[in-house]
């Protein structure tokens, strides 16, 4: 680790580092030096298999964050700073891996469920200065990252093939779920329609909108959006549903008590209200449209990526117990149903 850490310019002498348990894909460490903080990641390149183009992507849009915050007035927000190596790259590869490091912004803080609405208001906010800052940014620059990563189509492909591998589906333990399938694709299929058919802009999109990608200050400010391995061309209903996804339900994604997922409205709305309020007049009428339906969608997404990875035997996902992706798409899809049902209010 020493060894690694070295090859980047740090500023001051090492004195410590710790792995920071958090985020399903790659590996997180908080380093201390006699100087500064810095967090430090080993790249899981057998999910992100095109490294270079992903930390080209990264460095492009960090670089350009800065200055379009600033032509905008935007002063309340921060970009993750990219730390160099002593040979100028981005990265760090040798045989144990891929590496890279960003400044450690330790005077914000991440939550992974949010406390109030008014933190949700301020972090769906945060996204919507994200989406206004790289309004003039080209997304044919930017490399694909994840292919088809919330492709309907695609996801429902390897749903299908994964099904085909089970003997007997009607005993199989994630019965119920793979039932459930085709009737919420048909529900949701016209939010995916607005991509596969062009029928909104493609724009440069986060894609991962977890509550915990934005910082907050100790005021409870948004202030920073992280996490960027996603950011590629996509539709802004996979941002504002993903949002709503992560902050509007009432629990967890993996709470297995389905008693307690549902939607909360008053969360909703306030992420709804922070986003427009980011954005600004960045939207059309048909983008605002299916905005509701999103979360929906985004929901359902993931219950059936973490379903087929359940099918799969858990290969992608990091697990803290043989069932816990079966728990997560009970929670997921429970969502989506609640969302699909509460759709006439939340337009």
């Amino acid at each position: 680790m020493i060894e690694i850490i070295d090859q980047f310019s740090v500023q001051g002498a090492i004195k410590s580092y710790e792995r920071l348990e958090r985020g399903h894909i790659n590996d997180t460490f908080k380093v201390v030096t006699t100087d500064q903080e810095y967090l430090f990641q080993k790249i899981n390149h057998k999910i992100f298999k095109d490294v270079s183009g992903m930390m080209r992507n990264i460095q492009r849009i960090t670089d350009h964050l800065p200055a379009a915050y600033d032509r905008l007035g935007i002063t309340s927000q921060e970009a993750l700073q990219l730390i160099k190596t002593h040979r100028l790259e981005n990265y760090v590869h040798d045989e144990e891996g891929y590496f890279r490091m960003f400044d450690f912004k330790s005077h914000l803080k991440s939550l992974d469920v949010p406390e109030s609405e008014e933190q949700i208001f301020e972090g769906a906010k945060s996204y919507g200065f994200f989406l206004r800052a790289l309004n003039d940014f080209n997304p044919s620059d930017l490399s694909v990252t994840l292919a088809d990563f919330h492709n309907l189509d695609y996801r429902i492909r390897n749903f299908k093939e994964a099904k085909a591998k089970i003997k007997n589906v009607k005993s199989h333990s994630a019965a119920d779920q793979i039932a459930m399938v085709t009737l919420l694709t048909q529900q949701l299929l016209p939010v995916w329609n607005l991509d596969a058919l062009s029928l909104v802009r493609k724009r440069v999109t986060h894609n991962d909108t977890k509550f915990n990608n934005v910082l907050l200050n100790q005021l409870n400010k948004g202030c920073c959006v992280i996490d960027l391995d996603t950011v590629m061309p996509g539709i802004v209903h996979y941002d504002f549903g993903d949002g709503i996804r992560s902050t509007a339900c009432t629990v967890a994604e993996d709470e297995s008590d389905l008693q307690w997922v549902s939607l909360d409205r008053n969360r909703f709305f306030a992420f709804k209200e922070g986003y427009l309020e980011g954005a600004k007049d960045e939207l059309d009428a048909t983008e605002i449209q299916f905005l509701p339906l999103s979360g929906a969608y985004m929901a359902f997404i993931m219950g059936l990526r973490f379903l087929t990875d359940y099918m799969e035997d858990n290969t992608y996902y990091k697990i803290d117990h043989p069932n816990h992706n079966l728990d997560r798409c009970k929670n997921q899809f429970k969502l989506s149903q609640d969302i699909l049902h509460q759709l006439n209010d939340l337009k």
